[in-house]
């Protein structure tokens, strides 16, 4: 089956500099901001899946970022229902990634072994870590866990026929990519193995490491994956929505679909 894809910009943050996004700093600091993306894979025959799951205004309001739609109506718009939704991937449990769980309650949850267990594992609560993530998400999982409702991956699976996913770590101890083949090729939804197309084409490293060798060896797995690295498409760049088309003028900011190009493009 062929899927289409579709990047779901639901918020951003401005403040940022390009020190604050490259491992070990940069010499040529300017702005740089970022967006945050949720993702829609829509097969043929209208099954969904859904990759992470955002944060909620709730979040937002305390830690500082923008809301620029509610993606829980943008996903309702491409056809997914989120009431009935059966399958979301959670990349990583960072708060970005996970905020919105709750809001689907038919839906078995795609984490990695590693990912849970670091953050139910003795280091999680140490401030260096927890920064990045809201307890109560993590809880949240827990007892989703004790309700059969999280899926655990600890290699290479099989979500459907098309859709695979892929532990690799690095930016997070379980962080996990998404391969799908679309009608005109397979594309990588990089998510946090690289925030910026700059991070995979430059070999610099984001900032936020949780191991330096995972995260080198997460950009030789993308590479991997593809015919050709303008198939991979990282987790917070806006130059994600100057390379792709926006679906519809109602949905033009908010949503573009990820199409594959060919090697010899």
């Amino acid at each position: 089956m062929g899927y289409k894809v579709y990047a779901i910009r639901y918020g951003s943050r401005d403040d940022r500099r390009r020190s604050d996004d490259f491992y070990l700093g940069d010499p040529h600091d300017g702005p740089h901001p970022l967006n945050y993306y949720m993702w829609a894979i829509v097969g043929d025959d209208s099954t969904a899946y859904v990759v992470d799951a955002g944060y909620t205004p709730e979040t937002a309001a305390k830690r500082g970022r923008n809301v620029l739609c509610d993606p829980l109506e943008v996903l309702s718009s491409l056809g997914v229902n989120v009431a009935t939704q059966r399958d979301v991937i959670l990349t990583h449990l960072h708060y970005d990634h996970m905020g919105h769980y709750a809001s689907f309650p038919q839906a078995r949850f795609w984490v990695t072994d590693d990912e849970m267990a670091f953050w139910t594992g003795r280091y999680a609560s140490r401030e260096g870590y927890k920064v990045v993530i809201e307890e109560e998400d993590i809880l949240g999982m827990v007892a989703l866990n004790f309700r059969g409702r999280v899926k655990f991956v600890d290699n290479v699976a099989t979500v459907a026929p098309g859709i695979t996913l892929h532990p690799v770590g690095g930016h997070s101890p379980g962080l996990q990519m998404v391969r799908v083949q679309t009608d005109k090729g397979t594309i990588v939804l990089a998510s946090d193995v690289a925030h910026f197309y700059e991070n995979f084409e430059a070999d610099r490293p984001f900032t936020i490491v949780h191991s330096l060798m995972d995260m080198y060896r997460a950009f030789d797995a993308m590479h991997e994956l593809v015919d050709t690295p303008r198939n991979i498409v990282p987790g917070h760049d806006p130059l994600v929505f100057e390379r792709y088309a926006a679906v519809s003028p109602d949905l033009d900011g908010f949503v573009v679909e990820i199409t594959a190009e060919s090697a010899s493009h």
